[in-house]
């Protein structure tokens, strides 16, 4: 399979479904600890929200386009265009 050519070693027994109460918990968890060490912050910031897949883009995964002004632009599952600018 694709994941062992890479080496990936898995324990199937131990498989998780990823929203799950428990590791929920466990990632509130660890975001807990880590802002508490100073390692991660929060700040209000721009997040690049793929309306499609509902989730969030790296920078490097969106194109960039200037808008002069409101704009209405088509947006993927939208029925009606959408206003920005």
């Amino acid at each position: 399979t694709q994941l062992r050519f890479i080496g990936s070693s898995c324990d199937w027994s131990r498989e998780e479904f990823t929203m799950s109460d428990k590791l929920s918990r466990a990632v509130k968890e660890a975001f807990v600890r880590m802002y508490d060490q100073g390692l991660i912050y929060r700040e209000k910031r721009l997040v690049n929200w793929c309306c499609k897949l509902r989730t969030a883009l790296s920078d490097i995964e969106v194109d960039y386009v200037e808008l002069a002004g409101r704009t209405f632009r088509k947006v993927p599952d939208y029925k009606h265009e959408v206003e920005f600018g």
